[in-house]
Formats: structure tokens, C-alpha cells, sequence
């Protein structure tokens, strides 16, 4: 008997040993460890592994949302700061040409100059990349009213985020403004932006400045 009292008492402290804490008081981590390393306890706590997936769930839908914002707001950063640079390059493309748009290249320009320490638009062996949408800016004489007697510019491929903003910021100093082919602003006219037409985050701006 004395024996049996004995072997009681041991497993008595044995499993006082292992578990000395109930597992409702465990933090989320150490009653994961526990269940882990318990198959008892898995069947009895799968709540607890339900609730590990609802959270890492919830964090995985998070980290998406962040990432769209992130990159909205990148577009919206890049359009503000490449509107704002070509606004200078077309100001130094009108006083550097005027009388004579019909000489106007973009190896020229670049050939001027014009594009250094410009951040959104980089310069590669006479090719001009627009940063958002990488697409090639072509510079080339345009007609408001009479062959020459402007310049037009190109930007394309730019994302549906981008193209509606590039076109207003255009609207008061550009002659005419050419969204994916449809004229939104005519010679003497005022722009229309119900007109603007962005698609498939592949959008091209005509820009006529005189």
C-alpha cells in the first residue's frame, strides 16, 4: 500500500511537473507550445488554432490593403512631381524655340539639356522615359491653327491613376489636350473631363502648348 501511495504522489508531482500552470492562463505562444507538443490537447483547443488562422487572416488581408494604398499613393506622387517638371521642360522648350517649332526634336532638347536632374524623366541614349507608366516622351512641332505654331507632346502608357490628374493639370495652359484619341479641350475651347476616357492602365496624353 505504502508502495501504491508512493507511485500516486510521483505522478501526482510528474504532472504537476509538466502542466504547473492551466492552460487558460498561457499566453496565446506558450498554449500554442503546449497544444503542439500535446496531441490531447488538440482535439480539446482547436478553437485556440481557429482563432491563430482568423488572425493570420486578418493580417494577410492588411498587409494587401496597405500595399494598394502604398502604390495609390506612389501614382498620386509621381503625377504631382512629373507635372511639375514638365511644366519646366515646356517652358524652357518655349523660350529655347519660339518662332521656330518647326526645328523641335527630342534629341534636341535632350541635347539641350533640358531633361538634367529631372526625377521623373531619365534620359537613355536620346530616349526620354516618364515615370509613373515608363512610357517614351516623344516631342514633335504640333498645329493648333497653322503647321508649327506649337509644340506637341506625347506621353504614353500611363496607369488610369495617372491619366485623368496629367490631362487636369494641362487644362488651363495647354491649346489642346488628346486623351486615347478623343479631343478633350479644343483650340479656343475648354475642357471637357467628362470626355476623358482611361482604360487597361495603358492611356495616352497629346499635350498642344503654343
Amino acid at each position: 500500500m505504502d508502495n501504491n501511495l508512493q507511485t500516486n504522489a510521483a505522478a501526482r508531482e510528474t504532472t504537476a511537473g509538466e502542466n504547473p500552470v492551466p492552460l487558460n492562463r498561457l499566453s496565446r505562444a506558450e498554449q500554442w507550445k503546449r497544444i503542439r507538443s500535446n496531441p490531447r490537447l488538440r482535439g480539446q483547443h482547436g478553437g485556440i488554432l481557429d482563432e491563430y488562422g482568423f488572425y493570420l487572416l486578418l493580417v494577410a488581408f492588411s498587409l494587401v490593403a496597405i500595399l494598394v494604398l502604398f502604390s495609390g499613393n506612389s501614382t498620386d506622387s509621381q503625377v504631382q512631381q512629373f507635372t511639375t517638371e514638365l511644366n519646366k521642360v515646356m517652358g524652357k522648350v518655349k523660350t529655347n524655340y519660339r518662332g521656330r517649332y518647326a526645328t523641335v526634336t527630342v534629341a534636341s532638347v535632350v541635347d539641350n539639356g533640358t531633361f538634367k536632374d529631372l526625377t521623373t524623366m531619365t534620359v537613355d541614349s536620346g530616349t526620354v522615359t516618364v515615370q509613373p507608366g515608363g512610357g517614351t516622351l516623344t516631342i514633335v512641332p504640333g498645329k493648333l491653327l497653322t503647321a508649327n505654331d506649337s509644340v506637341q507632346y506625347t506621353i504614353p502608357n500611363q496607369p488610369d491613376a495617372a491619366c485623368t490628374q496629367i490631362a487636369s493639370a494641362f487644362q488651363s495652359s495647354a491649346g489642346k489636350i488628346v486623351v486615347n484619341g478623343t479631343t478633350i479641350k479644343d483650340v479656343g475651347g475648354n475642357v471637357n473631363m467628362t470626355q476623358v476616357k482611361c482604360s487597361s492602365d495603358s492611356n495616352t496624353i497629346d499635350l498642344f502648348m503654343s
